[in-house]
């Protein structure tokens, strides 16, 4: 039996621990870490936010934002921004591809970062083999995105994509003649 100064102190340090992880943002659960390239993680669609950010319920219960990386769509939700032609109609499009309590598959990308300055989860996402970004590219309801210019998985693929929409006339290509951020 330990003194009862010893297990004061124990149980102090164990609390102590405790409220540095929750205040640091660390979680307990190993459930909830990012999604990697190597690793994929399975998620259940909350809801999409709009035509290139979802809303998930990771395996941990806890529901986080993803952001999809590569892919940029019209702003209708960004405070202080005028709703963009085509904004709509590309959130539109990504509640079809992703519809409320869909399973989803999260991939991070092998150069991207895993979170974005909002604290976003960066990752490719793939609902029944399908990949939501390529599809968004090729109903013309998005652009390709490089952050700061810098590449990521399936660039070339995508870039096929945008090309063929903007070939076609599909979404923004045509509705917006092409602007992706012009007002309505």
């Amino acid at each position: 039996m330990q003194p009862r100064f010893g297990r004061v102190k124990t149980a102090v340090l164990l609390l102590s621990c405790l409220v540095l992880a929750l205040v640091s943002g660390c979680s307990l659960d190993s459930r909830t870490s990012e999604p990697t390239a190597k690793t994929p993680q399975r998620a259940t669609v909350a809801y999409a936010v709009d035509g290139d950010t979802l809303r998930v319920r990771l395996p941990s219960r806890r529901l986080a934002y993803v952001r999809l990386v590569g892919i940029d769509t019209p702003e209708d939700v960004r405070p202080g921004t005028p709703v963009e032609c085509g904004s709509r109609s590309a959130a539109s499009s990504m509640r079809a591809l992703a519809p409320a309590g869909a399973p989803i598959t999260l991939r991070g990308d092998s150069i991207a970062a895993p979170r974005d300055c909002y604290g976003r989860i960066l990752a490719h996402a793939f609902i029944g083999g399908s990949q939501l970004e390529l599809a968004q590219l090729r109903r013309g309801w998005a652009e390709v995105y490089r952050f700061e210019g810098q590449r990521f998985d399936g660039l070339a693929r995508f870039e096929r994509a945008q090309a063929q929409a903007r070939r076609a006339g599909r979404g923004v290509w045509s509705a917006c003649g092409g602007n992706f951020h012009s007002a309505r």
